[in-house]
């Protein structure tokens, strides 16, 4: 049988923090399991507890709340659609609400911070983010538009215009979401077509929009070790546990060059791997 071997407290997870570089009144990107701190007491909520009483006043947390399942079916691969089964998902999908719509396979870290009172919310039916903190209004405000939600108008734009940073809390670069940004600024993915379903004043309706084929399992990991490599992360190892500090600006612009070098486009939208 199992048992309980270790545990971590708020300030347990504050001094974590404070140690592989969190400061207060940061601007922060959060990616985190829970499950790999083993046991926190008070899961969620002493997790967050523990980032706001950190960063202070002037700090602000943000998280994905991304609801993946809510896009186009026929694209979907984890599992796949049936093809018999496609209109049928797109007419029974309720439409976004920011409220009432659920993640999909997110940490309960981002549902606890999202439920807390003044916190903040996007509006992309697909790839929405919540924001707590001093500038989580300002963050959160933009662009009604849901194509291009990685854009120079979203929310990781902004993050990286304040030049805030990114906590990876047992979880990899394949979960930064800011890196997203290098790859469009890169121009480095084809132009698809995806689909959600939103609410319109006669009722809810299936919408089509434009986004760039993203795709975090191709560079996100070799562009952290570049990161690490030139000294921009600061990394803390406990156990199994391992926490990461990266400065989005340096990573959106490794990023960038990353994919400009290894990409290249010809005849349109079609892509050739230098």
């Amino acid at each position: 049988m199992e048992q309980i071997d270790s545990l971590y407290s708020k300030q347990d997870l504050i001094s974590l923090f404070t140690k592989v570089g969190v400061k207060k009144g940061m601007t922060l990107e959060v990616h985190a399991s829970l499950k790999s701190f083993g046991h926190v007491l008070g899961g969620s909520q002493t997790f967050n507890d523990a980032l706001i009483e950190l960063l202070g006043y002037n700090g602000t947390i943000v998280m994905p709340l991304h609801m993946s399942d809510r896009g186009e079916p026929s694209r979907f691969m984890y599992p796949p659609v049936n093809f018999s089964l496609i209109d049928e998902y797109r007419n029974g999908m309720p439409p976004f609400d920011k409220t009432d719509s659920e993640t999909i396979g997110m940490s309960k870290i981002y549902e606890n911070l999202r439920r807390r009172n003044k916190a903040e919310m996007t509006s992309h039916p697909v790839y929405p983010f919540v924001a707590y903190g001093k500038y989580a209004k300002i963050l959160c405000q933009g662009s009604s538009s849901i194509h291009e939600p990685f854009n120079e108008k979203s929310i990781i734009k902004k993050l990286y215009d304040l030049k805030g940073y990114c906590l990876l809390a047992g979880v990899g670069f394949d979960s930064m979401t800011s890196l997203h940004l290098g790859e469009y600024l890169a121009n480095a993915r084809p132009y698809i077509i995806d689909g959600t379903s939103i609410k319109k004043e006669d009722g809810k309706c299936w919408t089509k929009f434009l986004d760039l084929d993203i795709d975090s399992d191709d560079g996100f990991l070799e562009i952290g070790q570049l990161l690490e490599s030139k000294g921009y992360v600061s990394s803390l190892k406990e156990g199994s546990l391992e926490l990461k500090l990266v400065p989005i600006e340096y990573a959106v612009k490794e990023a960038i060059e990353y994919y400009q070098k290894r990409y290249r486009y010809y005849r349109g939208d079609i892509r050739e791997r230098i």
